[in-house]
């Protein structure tokens, strides 16, 4: 089934959207200190943000994997979003898999505070890009 326009537009901003609300939840989590399940909320506000990105370039995957590997050749590899980020998201990735599923790893409060600017830096180059489009 291929997309119209519209449906692309609606598609790109229910992902912004929901990207949006990842980084609020993110936020009120780690204000309780539940910071394992805000590096949750924001390693999927970039899942988000890139799948927004996707939408509008016609790019589909399946996995986790497959977001990191279709967003470095398609935005890293090609200059149109800084390399400094194409290790980024695998670390946030990693991170987020650890916190989910590892019962002995623990994200501490110094990582994610460490990280979350990186989050937002990414979120905003994101939406830039988008509008360029």
């Amino acid at each position: 089934m291929s997309l119209t326009n519209e449906d692309r537009n609606v598609l790109k901003q229910l992902h912004l959207d929901k990207a949006h609300a990842c980084l609020i939840d993110g936020e009120q989590l780690l204000k309780m200190e539940s910071v394992s399940a805000a590096a949750n909320r924001f390693y999927y506000a970039v899942f988000h943000a890139i799948h927004a990105l996707f939408v509008a370039n016609g790019i589909q995957t399946k996995s986790h994997r497959g977001t990191n590997v279709q967003f470095h050749q398609h935005f890293i590899q090609t200059g149109l979003i800084d390399p400094k980020f194409g290790h980024f998201v695998a670390l946030m990735e990693n991170m987020r898999e650890k916190a989910d599923y590892d019962v002995i790893y623990d994200v501490t409060r110094e990582d994610l505070e460490a990280l979350k600017p990186i989050v937002y830096e990414l979120i905003q180059k994101i939406e830039l890009l988008l509008k360029e489009l």
